[in-house]
């Protein structure tokens, strides 16, 4: 059980999820969108894809109440 946290957290460049905004691309990225002055492209660009990966809600049948 001591290296499953340690796997776990690790995404597919060697980075922790808990360290992937402290990354020097992550960094980059974000100096380059400010610099730029890209922020309402980037925040729509954004909107786009978690509007596309987020399922759809089910949508059920209400129950009947009887009384």
């Amino acid at each position: 059980m001591t290296g499953t946290t340690e796997t776990t957290d690790k995404t597919s460049g060697g980075v922790t999820i808990k360290n992937f905004k402290n990354s020097s691309e992550v960094e980059n990225f974000y100096r380059f969108i400010h610099d730029n002055d890209l922020r309402s492209e980037a925040k729509q660009l954004v909107q786009i894809v978690l509007k596309s990966i987020t399922p759809q809600k089910k949508r059920g049948r209400k129950k009947s109440v009887l009384q």
